[in-house]
């Protein structure tokens, strides 16, 4: 009889727990948005750019600190037309900044600490 009452308890504890962790995921799960079922995937929300120039640039500037990786990095070289690379080296590593996802690893604090909380009670 109490073998019952002990496994109602447990699943009462277990539906808390994924009712509480729902909750936090839908407060947290911001940076991905789903597309359609039909295509499948997600939407990047917090890659901003401001207009289509500024996406041009940001590509650009991606693509040629690729380009100074490969070659090493020369100022001077007439070669490649890179221009500002210091800028477009903080332009990058600001964007990159931009996406990574603190909502989501916020949540994965939160749930960690309600089912590691959950399982010593």
């Amino acid at each position: 009889m109490k073998n019952k009452k002990t496994k109602k308890q447990s699943k009462k504890k277990l539906g808390k727990k994924l009712q509480e962790l729902n909750k936090i995921a839908q407060e947290h799960f911001r940076l991905l948005t789903p597309t359609s079922r039909i295509r499948g995937g997600n939407y990047l929300n917090y890659a901003y750019v401001h207009n289509y120039e500024e996406l041009g640039y940001t590509l650009e500037s991606i693509l040629n600190i690729c380009i100074m990786a490969l070659d090493g990095y020369d100022p001077n070289c007439e070669k490649r037309d890179i221009r500002e690379a210091h800028k477009q080296f903080a332009d990058v590593l600001e964007f990159t900044k931009n996406l990574i996802p603190h909502e989501e690893l916020e949540f994965l604090d939160k749930s960690k600490k309600l089912l590691l909380r959950n399982k010593k009670e």
